[in-house]
């Protein structure tokens, strides 16, 4: 399994827990519309869910006209039909799709076979996938990641000293290492030239806090936690409260 699909059949996992959630809130009594405001989703999406009775599916399959007759078009191509006569022949066979369709698969075909280049044989990262494997630690990867990892360097050497620039930044954080981000700051700030230099520089100006995050043991946590809940109860009380049920509820916690 492919990091792509993990990710995927994590996502199907997580809805599917949602799902779950909101049968269950439903089957409490709260009302569709009340779920749809709290779990901020449009009451149809919540109709829907609430008679889900499966998972969803973790992929979407859509089927071309063309695909029914694949095995058909590559026979036909192989043995030097033109597109015209292979959508004729798709046509006696009971074929509704278009012209240009059949076009499309044998054009692809020919394409494969002129460059002697398959689906299988190709090495695909997104750019999503990069920047996920450079930020993650190499403890952390599967062996093919770490094999595409070494794949990516062979195409583009220029993007693994970026990837210890990173990793060092993270070693550093994660250590509370003070002195080795100071390090780490002052190499990234000696040239506009070095990749991270905006970046240092919008730490650099608040520099006394990041110190205080590394050294103290101290966090904003709690005043963060209440900011979001002030924002939460907000956006439920929008247009049909005003400002002295807002603050009952906030002090009250309603």
């Amino acid at each position: 399994m492919n990091l792509s699909e993990k990710r995927a059949k994590d996502r199907q996992k997580q809805k599917w827990e949602l799902i779950l959630e909101i049968q269950e809130a439903y089957k409490k009594g709260k009302r569709i519309s009340r779920l749809a405001r709290e779990y901020e989703l449009n009451w149809r999406t919540v109709q829907k869910y609430i008679r889900m009775t499966s998972p969803p599916s973790a992929s979407r399959v859509r089927r071309r006209p063309t695909d029914k007759y694949q095995s058909l078009i590559q026979r036909l191509e192989t043995e030097g039909k033109t597109v015209k006569e292979i959508y004729q022949c798709l046509q006696e066979q009971g074929y509704a799709g278009t012209y240009s369709a059949v076009r499309t698969v044998v054009e692809t075909l020919r394409k494969k076979r002129n460059l002697r280049f398959s689906e299988e044989e190709a090495v695909r990262f997104s750019r999503r996938q990069v920047s996920a494997y450079l930020w993650r630690p190499a403890a952390e990867l599967t062996a093919e990641e770490v094999g595409l990892l070494r794949k990516i360097f062979q195409l583009y050497p220029a993007i693994e000293p970026l990837y210890q620039l990173v990793q060092e930044y993270r070693r550093v954080i994660q250590a509370r290492d003070y002195d080795g981000f100071l390090k780490w700051l002052t190499a990234q700030l000696s040239s506009r030239d070095q990749p991270f230099y905006q970046y240092a520089r919008r730490l650099r100006s608040d520099l006394q806090a990041v110190k205080h995050g590394l050294l103290l043991s101290y966090s904003n946590g709690l005043l963060e936690g209440q900011i979001n809940r002030l924002k939460m109860i907000k956006r439920m009380t929008y247009g049909r409260a005003h400002l002295h049920l807002l603050e009952k509820r906030v002090l009250y916690r309603l």
